[in-house]
């Protein structure tokens, strides 16, 4: 495929990663992949051009971790097309990062601590530092020690527009701002979500998946009991109470002239109606919790996670509510104040938490040519 590709037989080189696309990540003299040659070659011509492009666009699509692939010098596509001035090929890569959600692949650095920020800022290329603004760590230094601003400020003909712009992305990410090593970061304390991690022992993803699987049952289960409550609930309603109460049930086709009620309550009445929505509601938010925590760790942006459970938060409350007896409205505010409580702590604690620990991890500027070791991606 190399030897097709110096010969521009591109005919070939696609026949090739056809009958296997594994070819595209043979690594030829200084690590060179196919993919790297492509994103670095400018074509002659128009048609030369657009023909090359296709072709990077046809790799990328046939052989996803393609673009995960270092030379020796620890370059990504992405940087070899930077460092080529191949703002066309650089389009094509950045677009295909953003669609397959791995951008964080652009703060990758090179033997000499280089992300692509730092090469399009020594390049003097502003087109493409427009189009990294807010995909990259605008904080992040080589090991010369310089940031993407400073180099750019230190070159007398660089575009002033695009400085100003870096300078204010600058200034909104100073929350995020590198302040320790990786090797002063792994001589910190665990974090809390760390430290939770351990102690539940789901640091794997098979793990993750039986406490999801399980969360699920225990989640549906608990939900489908407060639909279904011990007991059933009454079909008519009764505002004055008989001598001889008959207990209906939902299956039941009899008369209740029992006890105050309102058709379609509970019941369930007394301290064994508390004692049920207690615990059914305790076991309920406990999974959702569970279920929240998990997906949070396991997705970059989960929220459809987070909108999902608290859907379904609210239709539990709803439904329980609905049901329960309103003869007693000291104890419905206080179960309802018990499930706001419920509520709140097992959406917005975990997402405290994470995001937490997200902000300590992005403050440590790694000096490796990846971002990921750490766990901040999967996959």
């Amino acid at each position: 495929m190399h030897l097709a590709l110096e010969k521009k037989y591109y005919h070939t080189t696609r026949a090739l990663a056809t009958l296997d696309p594994e070819l595209i990540r043979v690594r030829g003299r200084g690590g060179i992949t196919p993919l790297h040659w492509v994103a670095g070659k400018k074509g002659d011509n128009k048609q030369k051009i657009e023909e090359l492009l296709e072709l990077l666009a046809e790799f990328l699509c046939s052989c996803r971790l393609s673009i995960k692939d270092l030379t020796s010098q620890w370059e990504t596509a992405v940087h070899v097309a930077v460092k080529n001035h191949n703002t066309e090929a650089f389009k094509v890569l950045f677009g295909w990062l953003k669609r397959t959600y791995l951008t964080e692949i652009l703060d990758w650095k090179d033997q000499d601590g280089n992300n692509i920020l730092h090469i399009a800022a020594s390049e003097n290329q502003p087109k493409i530092i427009r189009m990294l603004i807010g995909y990259t760590n605008i904080n992040a230094k080589n090991f010369q020690d310089e940031t993407a601003l400073e180099i750019l400020q230190a070159n007398p003909y660089a575009n002033q527009n695009v400085v100003k712009r870096l300078r204010r992305q600058r200034c909104l990410a100073r929350l995020f701002t590198p302040t320790v090593s990786l090797s002063q970061f792994l001589s910190m304390e665990l974090t809390f979500f760390e430290k939770h991690a351990c102690f539940f022992g789901i640091q794997d993803k098979s793990t993750h998946k039986i406490i999801l699987l399980v969360s699920t049952l225990i989640a549906t289960a608990t939900y489908q009991t407060a639909l279904s409550p011990p007991g059933g609930y009454w079909v008519d309603s009764s505002s004055s109470p008989s001598l001889n109460p008959t207990v209906v049930t939902a299956h039941s086709s009899a008369t209740a002239n029992g006890i105050p009620h309102q058709a379609g309550n509970m019941i369930l009445n007394g301290w064994k109606l508390y004692l049920f929505a207690v615990l059914n509601s305790t076991a309920f938010f406990t999974s959702i919790g569970t279920i929240w925590a998990t997906g949070i760790s396991l997705m970059d942006k989960p929220f459809m996670v987070y909108f999902s459970v608290t859907i379904l938060s609210f239709a539990y409350i709803n439904s329980l509510m609905v049901e329960f007896p309103k003869q007693n409205e000291v104890a419905a505010i206080l179960l309802l104040a018990f499930f706001g409580c419920s509520l709140i702590s097992v959406l917005l604690l975990p997402w405290c938490v994470h995001a937490v620990h997200i902000g300590i991890l992005k403050r440590v500027d790694a000096t490796r040519r990846r971002g990921d070791f750490l766990g901040l991606q999967n996959g």
